[in-house]
Order: C-alpha cells, then structure tokens, then sequence
C-alpha cells in the first residue's frame, strides 16, 4: 500500500457541493493566506442573496473596497454548484477582467477566458469575459435569428454602471462622413433637415464640427425601405460590420443624428434580447456601487423592476473610503485655474496627483505639468506606473470608472469638469434636456465615479477637488445631493461645512486644510468617521418613465405601435414635474403614434415643443412667440430673479463665477452651446429678459435680450471661430438677424445689433449691420471681471432688494445700454 486514497476518505469538495457562498468560501481548500476571513458586509450580502439567488435580475450594491469581486465569484461558484451554468463574468474592460482572474486565481477557483472552453460548457469553470464579448454582432453566442449558440445558466455584470456606457457603444452604427452610404443617407434626408433648421443644416454642410440635427423620427419611419438597402448593402463595410447584425431588426426604432464627421445610428434603447443567451439566462446579477438610481439597469437591461426596486446590500454604507471634497473656485472665485495648476504641480512633487478630464483638448491644457496622460491604449501600464510608486501628475482621458487607484497611487484627485457629450446624438439630447432632472442625474453620477477612482477601501484616503465652472453650477443648482449615493452624499454634507469654514478665509487657508487631510490630522479623522457614522444605503430606485419606456420601445420593436404609444403616454405621465423632460418623451410618443396615426402624431409633437423648445418642429412648423420686456426698473427684475433662485449672495456669486467659466473663445465645436446659454443665463441674472430663437424658433438669432418694452439686443456668438478677421458668412448671419427681427417686431421697438466675436475687424467682403457692437476677446474680459466684481459685491446684501442690487449694477456698469456699450468695441475700419 503506496498511502491513503484521501478522495475516497473526503468524497466531493464541500466546495463543488455547497450553495451558500459563506460555506463555499470556508471549504475552498487553497485559498491565499490575503482571504484568511470574509468581511461582516460581505456575509450580509451573501445571506441576503442566497436567500433571492432564483429571482432573475438583482442588483448588488457595495461601497468600493468591499471585495466586490470576491463577492460576485462566490456568487457565481454558488450558480456552478446548483446546477445553473455555465457561468459567465463580465467586466467593462480586458484590465478588470485580468483583475478578476487574479483574484480567482488567489481563491483557488477555476476560471477561463474563452467562452467555447469545455470546463466552462460543463459546469467547472467560471468564464471571465469582457462585456463586449458577449454583446457584439459577432458574438459567439450567437446573434438574434442565428439562435442561441453558447447557453448561459447566470450572468454577472461587474461595474455595472461603466458596461452600460460600453453597451451602448456596442449597439451603434457610425458611419463616416465620406463613406458611401452616409452620402446616400445625407442625400436621402437633406430637405427634411433643411427645413428643420435651415442655419444647422448649412453649418454642417459647411463642416462646423459642432451642430448636429436629429432626423425627424417619423420621416425616418418613413425611409425604411431605403435605407435598409443602402444599409444592407454596405453591411459587410468596416462601420457596419460588428454592429449591423445588433441593429438591423429594430432600425425603425432608431434615432439617426447626422453632422459634418458622421451619420450616427443609435436604437432608442439597447435591444439586449438580440442575444438570446443574456435573454433566457436563468440568473442575471449586476454588482454596482455607485448607482443611485437603478432605472437604468431596467431601461438597459430590460431588468424586472420589482426585483432591481429591492437591490441587496450590506446594512450599513459607512465603510467607504475617507473623502475630503472641495471645489476651490467656490471658496475662493478669486483662484484661477492656472493658479489651481501651479499649486497642484507643487502636490504632485510629494503625492500622486490623479486629473481626470472630459476631452483630450482639455488634457492637452494639463500637458505642461504633466507627468504621464492615458488614453485607452496606456491606460494599463499608466496605472501599474501609479501603483508602483510616485509618478506625479497623471491626467486620465474621459476614464471616469473601470481604474483602481488605491492608496499612494492618488492621494489627490481631480474632477476637471462636467463628464461631456461629444458625438452627435449625445449633444442633442444634451441640448432637449439640458438642466433637467434626467441629465443632472448622468452627469453627477458620472462625476461620482469618478470620484471613486481614489479610495479602494476603508482604510484609504484622498482629497478630490472639483474644478471647472458648469460642475460646480451642477454641484450648487436644484437636488444635487440627491442624485448622490448615501456614504458620498456624506461627505458632501461634510464638506459643505468645511465650505462654512474657509469661505470668508484666503487661499492660504484652503491649503492648510488639505494638508491637515494629508498628513492625517486627527480632527479630521474624527470628523469624518461621524459624518459617515449610520449611514445606510438607500433603497432601489426605479422610475416609473423608465419601465414604461422600456415596455414601449419593446412593444414598437414588435411593430404593436397602438400599445406601445399608451405605454409611452404613462411614461410621459410619470414626469408631470419636468416639462422639459415631459416635452423629450412626447416627441417619442409621436413617434410611435405615426405609424398608425401620421395627423395626431403631429398634433403631440406640436404640445412636446411646448414643453421644450429645443425639440423637433411639427412638419406644420412653429410660429414664433416674441419676447416681451418687462416695464419694471432692471433692478427689480435682478433681485426677483436672484433672490428666487439663490439662497444668499455667496451662493449666487459662485453660480455667476461658474457660468462666466462657458464665457470663452475656444475654437472647440463643443464649447459652443455652452457659450450661447451662458450668454442667455447671464442676461437672466443681470435682470434682463431672455430667449434663444434660433434654438427655440429655428430662426432668428443666437440669443436675444430685451431691458424693457422697447430696446433689445439682437447678439449673434462666434465663440469658436478660427479665422483673425469677421467672415462674410458671420456678418452676414447677423444682418439676417436683424432683418428677422425687424419683421416680428414693429415700432416702436429698436435693438442694438451683437456680435460676439475674438475680433472686431471683418474681412474685406463682410458688411455689418448699422451700429454694430463687437465683443472682442479684450472686451469679454472687460465685461467678465465687471460681472465677477459685481456677483462678489452680493456676498452681504439682500439678494430681493432692488435698490442694494441695482446700486451695484450701476457701479459696476452693468445697468441698462451700458451691459453692451461699456464691453465692447465699434466695428474696425
């Protein structure tokens, strides 16, 4: 006898036999002395899932630094052990799922990353994957009528909040401008756009990078035929086929958004049941922590509701990572950005300093400070650098998740901005539900992500500073905090304090305050440890709009418009308080309703631009409502306004510094809608009443102001041009401007002809209008320092007292004529 036969003794692991994942943990036999123990949070979790395990969709809810990971493959081995398999782990990208591997492989469990491996077919193995490899036209688990070729028993959805946005990208079609079939399609829908908005529609023809135009959904509707063959032709071509295969059986329910670089074809919602695997798998589990509303799990999971209402988490949500948040320019307006800079490449000689940008325009403003900046394709070595040792100031490119910075590879990090839209069909539904509670929620979730970069546990700790002047108006405007989870939520509150504390101080003072966070002053510990003591996660929140327009898109696929028109009616019902919003969701129902109803489906989208004026016009078009100024002194109307939105002048002064921060001539496309607002809400502010015609009316100027019942501003904006001089086309746009307003206006009304524009002097063929008022780059200076000094001068006054408020409107030569005439120059010679 050679020795014992131990698996005879033994008979079948307890770890290939058990359900609970608790007991599988226990009995894993070559575990990493790392895992000696499970964390308290992670049995809650386990208890509470194991008892729902057969409910089909859950979501998993668990602050960073929890052993998420652990978690979902326990869950998974659990699936594996009862029968329910194969198994399937997905992540956002390959760097998590190397991660997960690792960690698998440090618990003994066996995975692998190919989804035709026999262990994982036969129960063994737990396939890790990226999300794309399984929602793709090409997928190997085959692809709407190729049936199901790869079976999956569970699925889990790792960072569930960043596979959405990799989801999304999976299931569009871009085709280049140059490509045949954008021609044909350019060609196919060029009068409908024309006759939408004849100045976008010239622009883009022009190549300005910037406008983009939906195509009307009900004329897309109607150019199916057409443009199923020009698609179907060309299906085999680079830009159509991975994503072709995804989209071809509900391209009737797609938005198609065309500018100059590219046509851009996106369903209304991610038709995820075209991969019949994820659509039958017995079990789907989407582990998350920063989702503060779950309505996204449903619209682009097709999720059921009632299960994602009752996501599973620990008891408590105080064990996240400690967070000193500050936005600086809040504090001290007088901070500049490159002030900010200087000081923050002083940091970043002792600490890691983690900057996390929209763009790579805005990285480029990094790069001379600088130590490393990642794309996608450095991304992996970058952060190994970080992790390794100092770097100094590492910029990240629009990676706002998917990247674990723990300890000292970010002891600071910094949010630069609001997470932008950048292609077409993301700046149109910017600008239809710009401020509304919908896109202040991506945002700032966005923005929560990113903050999460720096704290991988409990025992971590980073300061996060946000910069850029439309974050901070977000962070100031309307709930803010609400659409922040619990434990962040937290440390919002508490830097709301420390915001109490440092605003009457210098910038001296704020630095002294980060250093105390860095060194670990024990005040500070203390204060942060109470703040987050108690704090509990929030129940699952699912919106009602969300599952009536999932239930409506579904239905629309199946060509059951009568239906899915009612089902979308409710979702419209359900945001009563957003006419914005309301507006966005009408226009969808006319959609649906047009099939079988082409004359109401016109009536509905007439009353959606009622609600929001940044939506289609109706094929009857829109007439115009002219602006009516108010017979009260500027002064009056000012108070009215600051006082109604802003609860005392330090709150209105950091709203007023953050939209001067959009007031800037940057020859970016994307930093031209925020110009033109800006433009509009300063007028709001200085007690002027305001429009966007062009935006609102299709026609007229970019913005116009009236100070009372007989004067106005007609203001064109040219924020983003590339040419030292005014071209004809712009003086041109201008007098066409002033022509529209002469025509809706009769005497004895008047206005005083804008442009805003780097230069005052036009090219040789340009011909401005009588009286023309140009805002150099010199003047827009001028008249943002006036601004600023006068918001400053608000700090200790009575915002509703016109006197107070008009006094310094006077003082600061921001009353009446003088907004315009005191900041500008007269058209050059």
């Amino acid at each position: 006898m050679s020795g014992l036969n131990f698996d005879a003794l033994s008979g079948p692991s307890a770890a290939d036999r058990e359900t609970h994942p608790r007991d599988i943990f226990a009995a894993l036999p070559s575990k990493s002395s790392r895992f000696e123990y499970l964390r308290d949070v992670q049995r809650e979790v386990f208890d509470g899932w194991h008892l729902r395990r057969t409910e089909r969709d859950l979501v998993v809810k668990m602050n960073t630094g929890n052993g998420k990971t652990l978690v979902g493959l326990l869950m998974l081995k659990s699936c594996l052990n009862e029968g329910v398999y194969p198994a399937a782990y997905l992540t956002p990208s390959v760097f998590l799922a190397d991660e997960v591997t690792d960690t698998a492989m440090a618990l003994g469990l066996r995975v692998a990353r190919d989804p035709r491996d026999p262990d994982v077919a036969a129960g063994k193995a737990i396939l890790v994957a990226t999300v794309q490899t399984l929602f793709n036209g090409r997928s190997k688990f085959g692809v709407g009528s190729e049936g199901r070729k790869i079976r999956l028993g569970s699925v889990l959805i790792d960072d569930a909040h960043a596979c959405l946005n990799v989801i999304e990208e999976q299931f569009e079609i871009k085709i280049p401008a140059e490509h045949a079939a954008s021609q044909k399609i350019r060609r196919r829908f060029s009068s409908v756009l024309e006759a939408q908005d004849h100045a976008k529609f010239l622009a883009i023809l022009d190549g300005e990078r910037q406008p983009a135009l939906l195509v009307p959904p009900w004329d897309w509707y109607d150019a199916q035929p057409e443009i199923m063959q020009i698609l179907h032709s060309h299906k085999s071509d680079e830009p159509l086929e991975w994503t072709w295969p995804l989209v071809s059986g509900c391209l009737s329910q797609c938005r198609c958004v065309i500018d100059a670089a590219e046509v851009q074809i996106k369903p209304i919602l991610p038709p995820v049941d075209v991969i019949p695997s994820f659509a039958q798998a017995k079990r789907r589990i989407y582990l998350t922590a920063t989702l503060s509303d779950d309505s996204v799990v449903v619209t682009h999971f097709a999720a059921d509701a009632d299960s994602i209402r009752k996501s599973l988490t620990p008891s408590a949500a105080d064990d996240i990572g400690d967070r000193m948040i500050l936005a600086p320019q809040m504090i001290q307006p007088a901070w500049s950005d490159d002030d900010l800079k200087g000081y923050l490449s002083e940091i970043s000689k002792v600490h890691n300093v983690v900057v996390i940008v929209p763009s790579k325009r805005r990285a480029d403003w990094w790069s001379d400070i600088a130590d490393q900046t990642l794309d996608a394709g450095k991304l992996q070595a970058g952060i190994k650098a970080l992790r390794d040792g100092r770097i100094g100031l590492t910029v990240l490119i629009g990676k706002y998740d998917g990247v674990d910075l723990p300890d000292d590879a970010c002891r600071v990090l910094v949010i630069d901005g609001v997470p932008e839209a950048y292609d077409g069909l993301a700046r149109v539904e910017a600008s239809a539900l710009d401020d509304t509670h919908a896109m202040t929620g991506r945002q700032l979730q966005r923005t929560e992500q990113g903050m999460g970069r720096g704290i991988r546990s409990r025992d971590d700790h980073c300061v996060v500073l946000l910069l850029g002047g439309r974050l901070i108006r977000r962070l100031i405007e309307g709930d803010a905090l609400a659409h922040f989870s619990p434990a962040t939520r937290a440390q919002m509150q508490l830097a709301n304090q420390v915001f109490d504390q440092l605003r009457d101080g210098t910038v001296d003072d704020i630095k002294t305050a980060i250093s105390q966070f860095l060194t670990r002053h024990p005040g500070w510990v203390t204060a942060s440890r109470n703040a987050l003591n108690g704090v509990k996660y929030g129940t699952g929140s699912v919106s009602e709009a969300a599952v009536q327009s999932r239930r409506a898109f579904e239905l629309a696929v199946q060509q059951r418009y009568p239906e899915a028109a009612d089902a979308q009616q409710k979702a419209v019902n359900a945001v009563s308080q957003s006419p914005r919003e309301r507006g966005w969701l009408m226009q969808q129902q006319a959609a649906f309703v047009h099939p079988t109803d082409a004359v109401r489906a016109q009536e509905i989208q007439t009353v959606a631009l009622d609600h929001n004026s940044s939506l289609l016009r109706p094929k009857q078009g829109v007439a115009y409502v002219r602006l009516k100024g108010r017979a009260q002194e500027q002064a009056v109307s000012a108070a009215t306004f600051l006082s109604g939105q802003y609860s005392n002048g330090t709150e209105a002064a950091a709203a007023i510094n953050a939209l001067l921060s959009d007031l800037i001539y940057d020859q970016d496309p994307n930093t031209v809608e925020p110009f033109e607002q800006a433009v509009y809400d300063l007028g709001d502010h200085l007690g002027l009443v305001t429009q966007r015609p062009e935006r609102d009316f299709k026609r007229g100027s970019d913005n116009l102001w009236a100070l009372n019942e007989t004067n106005y501003f007609v203001i064109e904006c040219k924020s983003a041009v590339t040419t030292d001089y005014i071209r004809k086309k712009d003086a041109d746009q201008l007098a066409g401007s002033m022509n529209w307003f002469r025509a809706e206006y009769s005497h004895p009304a008047t206005a005083l002809p804008v442009l805003f524009h780097p230069v005052n002097r036009p090219n040789r063929d340009a011909s401005l209008p009588a009286g023309t008022r140009i805002v150099t780059r010199e003047d827009l200076e001028s008249m943002k320092d006036s601004v600023r000094m006068w918001a400053m001068s608000l700090n200790d006054i009575d915002l509703s007292n016109p006197d107070e408020v008009g006094a310094r409107l006077k003082l600061h030569k921001l009353s009446g004529q003088k907004i315009i005439t005191t900041h500008s120059s007269v058209v050059a010679p």
